[in-house]
Formats: structure tokens, C-alpha cells, sequence
């Protein structure tokens, strides 16, 4: 490991000048008594606490008090007011006469009011108890100084939290106020408890949202640049700029790795998104990641064998959690369908990593199969003859399993697709010679050419009966010019 500097610490702000724009703006209306309230959403790790930290910095220049509250991953144990405790205890600590005034406030302090058994509307009655008394103290705070309230990570909040924001938001009249709630785009599936707030947020006329969105390819290999500090060589810098896709923490990892292997690290943290998944769609996972970038539906089916029914539920599930993405057909390209394509490289080369060598050899000779056959719906880099599979780089960093796969041609020459002028003549001979062999092996199969016959060890009848005229034609020319 390198002495990388961790991302947002020693070093400046890459990019993100429309993001800033919209911080400061807030922070210069919320100074005059215009409040307003952002919500700041972006996938895990391109950005967020980043330009949150620049936000703080920002709004304690200008003289702003700055009330932090973070939620948590908690699993099924969901904590109440979590990020809202923090705040009343950073308040009780340097504004204690504030908190004491508003006895409802006690609730959200260690130590604070025991919750006795109480009836539905007594607890109702005790939740807007809570919530008048966090609305008042910050307008008592921003009566003397404006204040900047971030609530980090919503898409882990609990039921309480997501109430009193939502309270705390519809309320903004002239308080000297920014709110400043922050979640991850790709954490939020359909059912997420989060979505229906923020459909709701949104249409208030104080509410903003900023979008993050991935770095371009120049900020990028800026960001780079900056963390590399000179230790890394310049197209090293290039590779790992264009494997980040923009993601500011896939760009720290691989760049504090130093290497073209794929972080440990990384791995797990990538491959933790799928572990909640059922298990057929880990699977169906594991065999896209043998595909490629982009996987074709019909290429899925066939490979993993499931029913109908059963595959289209599990891509579901990963489209849902923006694992997969739907993709566009690619016209014109061998066995072309409408199919997916990984959310990001660095998760399919994740989930590649983790098949079993066994597995990796079955499913990549299976995609191999499937290219032998008329209309073969292999992976995408696989689709023409002589080619094979593009798995991403193995993680002891030796060469690419791809001769291994035995993707059609890929017996002699590794895999890679005769060069020259009669490059793709060799390729596609090279192709039907191995459905013959693969046809006679399975006494079955279709001929390449579209003749639509049967075919042995040695090709269809067909072929057969051409091959004389086809070599006359050739030996003809060369039998004149030697007559002559």
C-alpha cells in the first residue's frame, strides 16, 4: 500500500462546480432569513460526504452554527431519532440552555426521560411533542446565528427520523436555516420506505435537490492525479482513471492499491450489495459476470437453465437494486437482444472474482457452446467466431481466463481473432470446423452456412458435396496460368 492521502482529506475539491453553486446559494439565502432545504443524492462513493464536507467548511466560514446527525446501518434493529440524538447532544453540550428549555428534547438525550408503556394516541401525542420541541429550538438557534443542519444517510433512517425531517421541512418559513439531508441513489429500490418521502419532499416550495452525478473523464483523471501525488506513473493514472467511471471512492482504492488488481478491499465492499440477494440471483449474477459489461437475456436463460418465471424474478431483483441496468439491443452485432448491463465495471469484475475455479470453467465453456450453434447467444466480446469471453482482469493479476473458456477458435491461438486480410475468412473457417467437431460430438447440431441441415464430425451433406467445385474453382486459374 501507498501513502495515499484518504479522499477529501489534503486535498481540494475535484469537479463540481454546478453542486457547489446551488451549496452556496443556499447558505447566502438562509443568511438573510431564506431557508431552504437540499436533498443530495448520489451512488455509494461518488461523492456525497465530500462535497458535504465542503459545505460545512463553507458554512462555518460564514459564521454558521453546524449541527451534524449521521443514521446508520442497523439492519433490523432500527435506533428512533437516531441522527436527531446527535443533534440535540451536540446542541446540549454547546447550547445547553437552549435544550433546557424545551423539556421534550430529553427524550432524544442519553440519559434522558424513560418511555413508559403508553396508548396509541399517547404516543402520538409524545411524537409531536418531540417534534415541536426540535422545530423550536432551532428557531431559537437561528434567532441569534444561521445554522446548517445535515442529516447524512437517509436511505438507512428509521420511521422517526423520516417523520420529523419531513416536519422540519414543511415548516421552513423565515428561520435562518439550511437543511441538508444526503442518501445513495443506488440503495433506494422500489419498495424502499425512503421513496414515498421523497416524492413528497420534492413538491415543497423550499426543497431543492442535487443530483450527484460520476466525475467526467478530465475530472477524473484529475482526482487521480491528486491522490496519486506523483507516486504512480502517468498511463497507470490513465488506466485507473478510466476503471473508476467517475466514482471518486473506486478512484482512491485502486490508486492506494497500486496495482491492476482489483483491491480486496474493494471486493468486499462491492460484493457486499449483493449478499441480501436470493440465492438464484447471485447466481444469475455470477454467470452475466462471465458475459462481460453487458449480458443478453436469451444468453442468461440459456446458460443457467432456469425456468422463465424463475429468471425474470431474479433480474428483477437486480434491476431493482440497480446491480443491473436494462440495455438497448446493439443491432447488427451476432445474437444481438435486448439484455443488461452491469451498473459498473468494477462490480462485475467483483462478482467475476468470486466464482470457484470450477464454476468459472463451466460457465465460460457453456457461453463457448452456445457460439457453436446457428443464432448462439454468447456474451457480448464473444459474438463472433474465433473469439472468446472478456472476463476482466483474474485477481492474481496472471492473464485472462479467456483461453481457458475455450470460446470458439480459442483452442490454438488463445482465443484471439486471426489479423490480416483474409483475417475474417480464417475466423469463420476456424468457427465451422469447431461446430463440426462440437456437432459430432453431440451427434447433433445445424449447419453454420444456413444450409439448416443436420451435422456430424465432417459437416453437413451439403458442404461435402461443394468442396470438389469449390477446389476446382481455385486449382482452375492456377492450372491455365501454368498451362500458358
Amino acid at each position: 500500500m501507498t501513502g495515499v492521502a484518504r479522499l477529501g482529506v489534503g486535498i481540494e475539491l475535484v469537479g463540481r462546480r454546478h453542486e457547489v453553486s446551488a451549496l452556496s446559494g443556499a447558505l447566502e439565502r438562509a443568511a438573510v432569513g431564506r431557508p431552504t432545504g437540499l436533498l443530495m443524492s448520489g451512488d455509494a462513493g461518488v461523492g456525497k460526504s465530500r462535497l458535504v464536507a465542503e459545505a460545512v467548511e463553507r458554512a462555518a466560514a460564514a459564521g454558521f452554527t453546524v449541527l451534524v446527525g449521521r443514521c446508520l446501518d442497523t439492519a433490523e434493529s432500527a435506533l428512533p431519532y437516531l441522527p436527531f440524538t446527535e443533534v440535540v447532544g451536540a446542541l446540549a453540550a454547546t447550547r445547553p440552555e437552549l435544550v433546557a428549555e424545551h423539556v421534550a428534547l430529553r427524550h432524544l438525550l442519553p440519559g434522558g426521560l424513560a418511555r413508559a408503556a403508553a396508548t396509541v394516541e399517547q404516543r402520538d401525542l409524545g411524537q409531536l411533542q418531540v417534534f415541536d420541541a426540535v422545530l423550536s429550538v432551532l428557531d431559537d438557534l437561528t434567532a441569534s446565528t444561521p445554522a446548517l443542519l445535515v442529516v447524512e444517510d437517509m436511505h438507512w433512517s428509521d420511521r422517526s427520523s423520516r417523520d420529523l425531517l419531513f416536519f422540519l421541512l414543511s415548516r421552513l418559513t423565515g428561520q435562518r436555516l439550511v437543511v441538508l439531508a444526503t442518501h445513495r441513489s443506488d440503495d433506494l429500490h422500489r419498495r424502499h420506505p425512503l421513496r414515498p418521502l421523497l416524492s413528497e419532499l420534492v413538491r415543497l416550495p423550499q426543497v431543492e435537490r442535487i443530483d450527484l452525478r460520476p466525475l467526467d473523464a478530465g475530472e477524473s483523471l484529475e482526482l487521480v492525479r491528486l491522490l496519486a501525488d506523483g507516486s504512480v506513473p502517468e498511463a497507470k493514472l490513465r488506466r485507473i482513471a478510466k476503471r473508476s467511471e467517475g466514482n471518486a471512492f473506486f478512484a482512491e482504492e485502486l490508486v492506494s492499491a497500486s496495482s491492476d488488481r482489483l483491491p480486496h478491499g474493494l471486493v468486499e465492499v462491492l460484493v457486499a450489495r449483493i449478499e441480501g440477494f436470493s440465492a438464484t440471483t447471485q447466481r444469475v449474477l455470477r454467470i452475466g459476470s462471465v458475459a462481460g459489461r453487458r449480458v443478453s437475456h436469451r444468453g442468461l436463460a440459456a446458460v443457467s437453465g432456469l425456468p422463465d418465471d424463475e429468471l425474470e424474478q431474479a433480474l428483477r431483483e437486480a434491476v431493482a437494486h440497480h446491480v443491473l441496468v436494462a440495455a438497448d439491443p446493439e443491432p447488427g452485432t451476432f445474437g444481438a437482444d435486448d439484455g443488461y448491463q452491469f451498473r459498473h465495471a468494477l462490480l462485475r469484475e467483483a462478482i467475476y472474482h468470486e466464482l470457484l475455479p470450477g464454476e468459472r470453467s463451466r460457465v465460460h465453456a457453456r457461453y463457448a457452446e452456445l457460439l457453436a450453434v446457428p443464432g448462439g447467444t454468447g456474451p457480448r466480446g464473444v459474438a463472433e467466431p474465433g473469439r472468446a469471453a472478456e472476463p476482466g482482469p483474474p485477481r492474481d493479476g496472471g492473464p485472462r481466463p479467456a483461453a481457458r473458456a475455450g470460446g470458439v477458435g480459442a483452442g490454438r491461438d488463445g482465443g484471439r481473432r486471426p489479423r490480416g486480410p483474409r483475417g475474417g475468412a480464417v475466423a469463420r473457417r476456424a468457427g465451422h470446423r469447431a461446430v463440426a467437431r462440437g456437432a459430432g460430438r453431440r451427434g447433433g447440431g445445424r449447419c453454420r452456412r444456413g444450409h439448416g441441415h443436420p451435422v456430424g464430425g465432417v459437416g453437413c451433406e451439403q458442404h461435402r458435396r461443394s468442396r470438389p467445385r469449390h477446389r476446382a474453382r481455385q486449382a482452375g486459374p492456377r492450372t491455365r496460368r501454368g498451362a500458358r
